[in-house]
């Protein structure tokens, strides 16, 4: 296989790791980083992000929205369409709030407010059965950390997931991360996207605009 193999966040939904909190309520009592209301939209442009964290904008933009809610399982979700990590297609996927978590409908965790010490979880991507590319490990990092996108200034937690590198692979070093930056009352702010093992550059997606309970910024 080519070092260009790519590391897409997609390999996600075909591992299996431990499991959030069951409650299937939305609860107040803690912050809320996703605004999961129907008509709420978000804008981004795309920005190449070298290795020495240079950032140039490419004129590229992607949006997400809440398309709306659903049942699963006697559970209410919402339907967030996103694009897809790499291209111009959209894909959807059905989040809701439990406690401080964000999850989606399998379960999986995609954010938490308060818990910044437990590894959600860890996997490994494999070229095939007798080749392992990288062991992953996906916690909270970086809590209120304030960043500067064109949105504006916010105070952010990263999502964060590290790709501890076999050697074979380490083209570009033995480890790389990758983090989804959520801001409280607004959002995702920013997320980097996959990454090719042969490129050391990053694209990342930064905030222009959004729309949340019916008030348009940026």
């Amino acid at each position: 296989m080519r070092t260009t193999t790519i590391i897409a966040l997609s390999i996600l939904l075909t591992v299996i790791f431990s499991s959030c909190k069951k409650d299937s309520s939305t609860s107040n009592t803690y912050p809320n980083f996703s605004q999961l209301t129907v008509g709420n939209y978000w804008i981004y442009e795309q920005y190449n992000v070298d290795r020495y964290g240079n950032a140039a904008a490419s004129g590229i933009f992607d949006s997400c929205y809440v398309e709306k809610d659903t049942l699963i399982n006697n559970i209410r979700y919402f339907k967030v369409i996103r694009p897809e990590v790499l291209g111009s297609n959209y894909s959807d996927k059905f989040v809701r709030d439990s406690l401080h978590y964000l999850v989606n409908h399998l379960g999986q965790i995609l954010f938490s407010s308060q818990n910044f010490t437990d590894t959600f979880y860890n996997y490994f991507v494999t070229a095939d059965p007798s080749d392992t590319i990288c062991n992953v490990f996906v916690k909270m990092a970086e809590k209120n950390l304030t960043v500067s996108v064109p949105a504006g200034q916010f105070q952010t937690s990263s999502f964060k997931q590290t790709f501890k590198i076999y050697p074979k692979w380490s083209i570009q070093g033995n480890q790389r991360k990758i983090d989804t930056r959520y801001a409280e009352n607004i959002g995702i702010v920013s997320e980097t996207l996959p990454f090719f093992l042969g490129d050391p550059n990053y694209i990342q997606r930064r905030l222009v605009r959004y729309k949340l309970n019916s008030k348009i910024i940026g």
